[in-house]
């Protein structure tokens, strides 16, 4: 008969703490994006004129979503890379 590890339950609750900790990061990372893509498109839609701050502040919040954006999977990647290092390591 094959012995299972022990569990370590603190450990585990740690890590379950923590998983909900980044989900609701994200969560709150996912509605500032998407709050600023919307701000963006309001701006996009007023007609006043000739004036370009309008259009100025449109481009800055999908420029400011979209660098949010791609740091925020750049970092998230990276953190999956080294935890599947660290857990091909264990397995070793």
């Amino acid at each position: 008969m094959r012995k299972r590890k022990r569990v370590d339950w603190e450990k585990e609750m740690q890590k379950t703490e923590a998983i909900r900790m980044r989900g609701f990061r994200i969560s709150i990372l996912g509605f500032a994006v998407a709050a600023l893509f919307i701000l963006g498109a309001y701006r996009m839609n007023t007609n006043e004129g000739a004036s370009v701050l309008p259009h100025l502040t449109m481009i800055a919040c999908f420029f400011a979503a979209t660098v949010v954006l791609v740091f925020t999977l750049k970092r998230r990647s990276e953190r999956l890379k080294k935890i599947r290092d660290k857990e091909n390591e264990e397995s070793e």
